[in-house]
């Protein structure tokens, strides 16, 4: 692998692990995010030759819920929603 690319990777991990640690959406949430995103990319791709405006439309939009569920960061719900953290919970399971 060559330098540039071994650079663009490398930001693209700090990138990924620097939103995962200002999440504001749940798992569950992220799990959605990553499905809808998943339904509407491949739509998109489909129908790309048939009306390409709206299939560019439906690429982009996504490609923004993946990667909204991957990272757990979603930029609309921090600026309508400033400060609001997801509070993780974990239960604990007594046998």
């Amino acid at each position: 692998m060559n330098t540039k690319t071994k650079e663009i990777l490398d930001d693209v991990k700090e990138r990924l692990r620097e939103a995962n640690d200002h999440r504001n959406i749940a798992n569950s949430e992220r799990i959605l995010s990553v499905a809808a995103g998943a339904f509407v990319l491949y739509t998109g791709i489909t129908r790309m030759f048939k009306t390409p405006l709206t299939s560019l439309a439906e690429v982009t939009l996504g490609s923004a819920l993946i990667l909204r569920g991957a990272t757990g960061y979603c930029p609309v719900k921090d600026s309508v929603c400033p400060g609001h953290d997801v509070t993780i919970v974990e239960r604990i399971v007594e046998e």
